[in-house]
């Protein structure tokens, strides 16, 4: 279904308008990036140093994030896809889904450049997710440079 972003609230979540004019808050379904409006706990991000450089490290990182999903996204058009493994609501009622900027799921794109980690739920493209998350953390790309470069 298509829907126009009106609102980039972070790295993963938007919020956009149906064609009918309704609007709701999309979680991005499997990923999980740094926060930017509350504190952010090192230990949900393997190997980022639970120390004040590591909290530093993440606010950045988040911040990042949702200017990368703001590039990609940011007041256009983009398609929502629900998963049959996930519910379609999550937490705070926001619904829960993939988001296709033409074809490029911008999930995985976030995961596979390092600005997301894997969420631990459900959801049918878990593995290709893991495998991306495994090369982003290999290579220390986006939140993963936390891990070298936030150790004092």
């Amino acid at each position: 279904m298509n829907v126009t972003v009106t609102e980039v609230v972070d790295g993963d979540t938007i919020d956009v308008r149906f064609a009918d004019g309704r609007t709701d808050r999309v979680r991005l379904l499997g990923v999980d990036t740094p926060e930017v409006h509350v504190e952010n706990d090192p230990a949900e991000f393997e190997g980022v140093p639970d120390t004040a450089a590591g909290e530093r490290c993440l606010r950045a990182a988040g911040e990042n994030a949702t200017t990368f999903v703001e590039s990609r996204v940011a007041d256009s058009t983009v398609r929502l896809e629900f998963d049959p493994l996930s519910d379609r609501r999550g937490g705070y009622d926001r619904l829960l889904a993939y988001v296709y900027q033409n074809e490029t799921n911008l999930n995985y794109q976030l995961v596979e450049t390092g600005h997301a980690r894997v969420y631990d739920s459900e959801f049918t493209m878990r593995g290709e997710f893991y495998a991306a998350e495994q090369d982003a953390q290999a290579a220390t790309r986006g939140v993963w440079n936390c891990t070298t470069h936030a150790a004092s």
